[in-house]
C-alpha cells in the first residue's frame, strides 16, 4: 500500500499549512502568510502529481488483493 503514501503525507503537510495561513491572517502575521501559500501550492501540486502517478499501481494492487480473496477456497464450518 506504499503506492499513495506520499500524497497522503503531502495532504498531511497542505492541512497544516492551511491552518498556519488561517493562523497567519487571523493575527495578522504577514510574513507567514507568503510561506504558506508557497508550502500549499508546491506541497499540493506534488501530492496532485503523485497521487496520478500512482494510482493505477495503487489500483491493480487492490485488483489482485480482491482477486486472490475470491479464490481462497473458504474452509467449511462442521463445528455444529
Amino acid at each position: 500500500m506504499h503506492h499513495l503514501a506520499l500524497p497522503f503525507y503531502c495532504a498531511v503537510i497542505v492541512g497544516a499549512l492551511m491552518a498556519l495561513l488561517a493562523r497567519a491572517i487571523y493575527t495578522g502575521a504577514d510574513s507567514f502568510v507568503l510561506l504558506a501559500l508557497g508550502g500549499i501550492a508546491y506541497f499540493g501540486w506534488h501530492g496532485w502529481k503523485d497521487a496520478r502517478l500512482g494510482w493505477p499501481a495503487f489500483r491493480a494492487e487492490m485488483q489482485r488483493r480482491t482477486e486472490e480473496r475470491r479464490r481462497r477456497a473458504m474452509p467449511a464450518d462442521d463445528t455444529h
